[in-house]
């Protein structure tokens, strides 16, 4: 009787030591999204040929190319103004975990609807076109990620005769 409940008392013992295993190790929203939040040293979405500047010089090479191919896109269409057009308008472009581009959406763009009833639907193909790039990465964590970017864009047309 004696050796069965030393044995008893054996087994329960490093069970009643050992519960801190058991607790669950919640991570509290604020230090997830904390850790979500992009910081300065993640990696922006990029191209291969823009990989070995520095991150602010990667956005600027990153934000030419994409101004370069969505304006040769658009000025190899046959696009008709109905009237004259000097007007900035803002492209946000989302950049998928692969590096493929979709256009999220446009601002400032009423103006130029009016006089380019086709606009939208250009920039999109225009965006969807775009070569695939590097995706972005959060560092801390190594995980590729989806991204935004918002690329300034000037329209500049006369109305067609």
């Amino acid at each position: 009787m004696k050796n069965l409940k030393n044995l008893i008392l054996a087994t329960l013992l490093p069970l009643i030591i050992s519960c801190d295993f058991f607790e669950s190790t919640e991570i509290s929203e604020k230090k997830i999204e904390s850790a979500s939040k992009w910081s300065k040293d993640d990696q922006p979405p990029t191209y291969p040929e823009c990989e070995a500047l520095s991150l602010d010089a990667q956005v600027d090479c990153m934000s030419d190319i994409l101004s370069s191919y969505i304006t040769e896109y658009v000025s190899s269409s046959n696009l008709l103004a109905n009237g004259d057009i000097d007007e900035e308008i803002l492209l946000i472009i989302k950049i998928d975990k692969e590096g493929f581009f979709s256009l999220s959406e446009l601002q400032n763009i009423k103006n130029i609807i009016e006089f380019l009833p086709d606009i939208e639907n250009l920039l999109s193909d225009a965006v969807i076109s775009l070569p695939q790039a590097l995706p972005a990465t959060k560092t801390n964590v190594g995980t590729l990620v989806e991204t935004k970017f918002t690329l300034p864009i000037q329209i500049i047309a006369s109305a067609s005769k």
